[in-house]
């Protein structure tokens, strides 16, 4: 079982790591992120973690229309659910290519998957997987494509070994394995959260700056409109707190009036 160090460095993976962990095991012929966007890895992927809950057959492999890509996630929503998966699937945003989008989806793929799957078991073999499913399997030239590390989990093992290490450790350990993992996923999700809102602050706070430095400069011309700007910027609330205020205490400087304020 992954610890959460190991799922935090899954999430921040860059986009080469994964293009190589997908074409290693699932997908040879997957040259960038954007061609996530059909979503046949990612049932893939919910089919090597949850073996026979993702209806391979009814997935559509060589989708080339956006019609076919919607199909495939709609699928894939129907494993999240039958495996209760609280995430959300931005469909229209992945089937458009996006980058980032399919970037953090796949990372967020690669952290429960590296959570419920032992790094060592090379038993899931993509292209017995679609043999079985009825699908037409991957060209003996792409198997052979991606980098010498990955060819173990695409080389067909013995079917003794297969029939041996094909069933879980135990189910008796599934519920709490995906309680685990729910609450490591929402985790990282608040995190990123936390992260974005934190960037969009910094975003704005540097306008601001750039605003009142502008009005600071031109403060000589004793023009009405630069003081109300000036105003606005220094104006607070009556409980307001300002970070100098709370760690100061009594001895905090008051807040700067705006006609105080020097060029």
């Amino acid at each position: 079982m992954a610890t959460a160090g190991m799922m935090n460095e899954a999430y921040f993976t860059g986009r080469k790591e994964i293009v190589a962990w997908i074409q290693g095991k699932f997908s040879p012929s997957l040259q960038r992120v954007e061609d996530l966007c059909t979503g046949t890895v990612y049932c893939q992927i919910i089919d090597s973690i949850y073996p026979n809950t993702v209806p391979l057959n009814k997935v559509k492999f060589q989708a080339k229309t956006e019609t076919e890509f919607i199909h495939n996630f709609k699928v894939l929503q129907a494993a999240f659910a039958k495996n209760k998966l609280d995430r959300h699937i931005d469909v229209e945003k992945l089937c458009k290519r996006n980058f980032q989008m399919n970037l953090e989806f796949i990372q967020w793929m690669k952290i429960l998957h590296d959570t419920m799957v032992d790094p060592q078991d090379h038993t899931y073999n993509a292209e017995e997987r679609l043999r079985q499913a009825g699908q037409k399997p991957l060209a003996t030239a792409q198997l052979t494509a991606p980098a010498k590390r990955a060819a173990p989990s695409v080389s067909a093992p013995s079917a003794v070994a297969k029939k041996e290490n094909v069933q879980p450790a135990s189910k008796a350990s599934v519920p709490k394995a995906a309680e685990k993992v729910a609450q490591q996923l929402e985790i990282t999700e608040l995190k990123i959260t936390v992260d974005g809102l934190e960037k969009e602050r910094d975003f704005y706070f540097g306008k601001l700056r750039d605003i009142e430095i502008l009005c600071q400069t031109n403060e000589e011309q004793s023009l009405p409109f630069l003081q109300s700007v000036l105003a606005i910027l220094y104006q607070t609330e009556e409980d307001f707190v300002t970070p100098t205020d709370a760690e100061g205490g009594e001895g905090a400087a008051e807040p700067i009036e705006p006609q105080a304020v020097e060029a």
